[in-house]
């Protein structure tokens, strides 16, 4: 593996990250899964987690492997958990979503390392006790992933009102 290093995202990563969106999205398809198939995330959601200073890469100098929003504070998915419960209280915890790896690197474990960066990072930012991320019953491989670097399944959410996820947490503590 290369020597990627976690950072912020910039505008000038843009087409690179797009590029991994969009690799990610006909990776799922592949799958059989209907999970980022309706044109989200677009390259507007994309930027505005670039300006809002929530989007990071995992990248080199000339590469960006993986991309993931990490928002912190109350997510309005997150307030309704059913068949189960989150560990941490409910407002100081932070939501990772648009968890994407670039295909040029499959197989690599970066989506392992990603995570790894994030949960390292948020455990030096004070206030949050826990880092919340959902995805699709049928997306084995991101379960494998987090379960893998210590999340554990809670019960599962609806994204915006209509799409059932499967729901995690890892304490931070």
């Amino acid at each position: 593996m290369e020597n990627f290093t976690l950072r912020l995202a910039t505008e000038s990563d843009m087409d690179q990250i797009m590029v991994i969106i969009r690799g990610a999205q006909k990776f799922i398809a592949q799958q059989g899964f209907d999970q980022w198939q309706d044109g989200y995330p677009a390259q507007a959601d994309m930027l505005a987690d670039i300006q809002a200073e929530r989007l990071y890469v995992l990248a080199n100098d000339t590469h960006v492997a993986a991309v993931a929003a990490v928002i912190i504070g109350i997510d309005p998915n997150y307030r309704l958990i059913e068949a189960g419960s989150w560990f941490a209280p409910d407002d100081n915890y932070a939501a990772i979503h648009r968890v994407a790896v670039s295909g040029k690197f499959r197989g690599q474990h970066l989506a392992e390392a990603l995570f790894t960066e994030l949960l390292a990072m948020l455990k030096r930012t004070n206030g949050v006790a826990s880092a919340r991320v959902d995805t699709h019953e049928d997306n084995h491989v991101m379960q494998h992933v987090v379960q893998k670097v210590g999340f554990e399944y809670c019960g599962h959410v609806y994204i915006d009102g209509a799409a059932r996820r499967l729901a995690y947490e890892c304490v931070l503590s």
